[in-house]
């Protein structure tokens, strides 16, 4: 039996920098996951990767305890120096890393994590959880006050109770599988847990078989959650010798030693193999894709700008289809649109004044014309304007009086006979 090694990271969507750190160069995979803020983060995730590398000079060992001794021992250093080197730094002070990691012994794996960053195994069709996270949500869970699905929704499920370079003496748990051919194990850090359900994975993990397609394909459904964080995946399957002979001569067993972006980073190893050029083909790929949804953010955003625009000019013509009658200072006039503003935006405009005044208008009346008169059309408008000295009159206003016989003064005492009288 072997072991195939694939891995992939990525920015995630809300994120300027990358973090996270990965090995995926056999014996050895783990992913780290750094916390603490600018280039912090990125350090401490380092620092463990490049512990753990040292591993790959130290097998076969010759048992069980030999392994797990050894890959105790490289955790134990990577917390050592990610807290040194904390120490020696102001700008790293709280610098850690969760991380998991795996050691291949054999037909045997194991694996070790702190924090939150997890392990599954598919097997024969089921995904399962090989690691326990080490966050308050998971103590929850553990105490019964809080179930496994309501975990996964939990608003503080990122707050974690253990890491590397936090305490002097870190916890760790460390497991021992034996592998079956066709097992697949993935290992990933909290951008692609928290927000790809198990059911999602477990149907990428089904369906890609290939194990590099299967790693990117897990970080493209992670980004199309949202990407919050950081997504980094390495998937790791087991497959009997033959078919390793196949993946060899055809070039798709190449291991990925690589990180995020930290200062320091060891190189990333991209070949000319088939590794290589699917890496290449699959970038290309989304580019094309990304030029795509650009092309379609921007036709989207023209059909939006055009029918606001048709609405603004349908609604333009509407409004000033009416006409209304008011107070032009202190004259009475026809207006073309609606009365009033919104957010001090007028819908109207001054068509013409008429020859009668505010004081020849009835007190009444006045106050309506404040507010505005509406009127069916122009001809109606100009008769309500011109009708405002009558309106309170006893025979109204029947026709167009003529500004001539319309006087200041009979105007005045037309409308105190009326208030008198009423």
């Amino acid at each position: 039996m072997r072991l195939v090694f694939a891995a992939a990271t990525d920015v995630g969507r809300m994120r300027k920098n990358n973090e996270d750190s990965y090995l995926s160069s056999q014996p050895v995979a783990a992913v780290a996951d750094g916390m603490g803020g600018h280039s912090a983060g990125e350090v401490a995730s380092a620092i463990a990767i490049e512990e753990l590398a040292a591993l790959g000079s130290r097998g076969p060992w010759e048992n069980e305890t030999a392994a797990t001794d050894d890959l105790k021992q490289a955790i134990l250093r990577a917390n050592r120096r990610i807290r040194e080197t904390a120490a020696g730094d102001r700008k790293l002070n709280g610098m850690g890393t969760t991380l998991v990691a795996l050691l291949e012994d054999g037909d045997m794996v194991h694996v070790a994590n702190v924090g939150d960053s997890r392990g599954y195994l598919l097997r024969q069709g089921e995904l399962s959880q090989v690691t326990v996270d080490h966050s308050l949500v998971q103590e929850l869970v553990d105490d019964g006050r809080l179930s496994p699905e309501d975990a996964e929704r939990h608003p503080q499920r990122s707050v974690i109770t253990r890491a590397l370079g936090i305490d002097r003496e870190v916890e760790f748990d460390l497991f021992t599988y034996k592998l079956q051919v066709g097992d697949r194990l993935l290992l990933c850090s909290d951008g692609l847990s928290d927000v790809v359900e198990p059911a999602q994975i477990r149907n990428v993990l089904l369906r890609v078989r290939n194990s590099h397609q299967a790693a990117r394909k897990l970080v493209t459904v992670a980004n199309e959650q949202g990407g919050p964080d950081n997504i980094t995946v390495i998937v790791v399957d087991a497959v009997d010798e033959a078919t390793a002979q196949a993946m060899e001569e055809g070039g798709d067993t190449t291991g990925d030693l690589a990180v995020g972006s930290a200062t320091g980073a060891l190189p990333v190893v991209d070949g000319d193999g088939a590794e290589g050029r699917s890496g290449r083909a699959a970038r290309a790929k989304d580019r094309s894709v990304a030029r795509h949804r650009r092309l379609q953010r921007f036709l989207v955003a023209g059909i939006v700008v055009l029918v606001v625009a048709a609405l603004l000019v349908a609604g333009r013509s509407f409004l000033f289809s009416r006409y209304w009658v008011g107070f032009d200072g202190d004259t009475v006039a026809v207006f073309q649109g609606v009365p009033g503003d919104v957010a001090g935006i007028q819908f109207s405009r001054l068509v013409e004044r008429t020859p009668v005044t505010r004081a020849e208008v009835p007190a009444g009346y006045a106050a309506r014309l404040e507010d505005g008169v509406l009127a069916d059309n122009l001809a109606d408008a100009r008769s309500i304007a011109l009708c405002a000295p009558l309106v309170f009159s006893p025979d109204g206003c029947t026709g167009t009086p003529a500004a001539s016989t319309t006087t200041p003064t009979t105007a005045a005492a037309t409308t105190t006979t009326k208030a008198q009288g009423g």
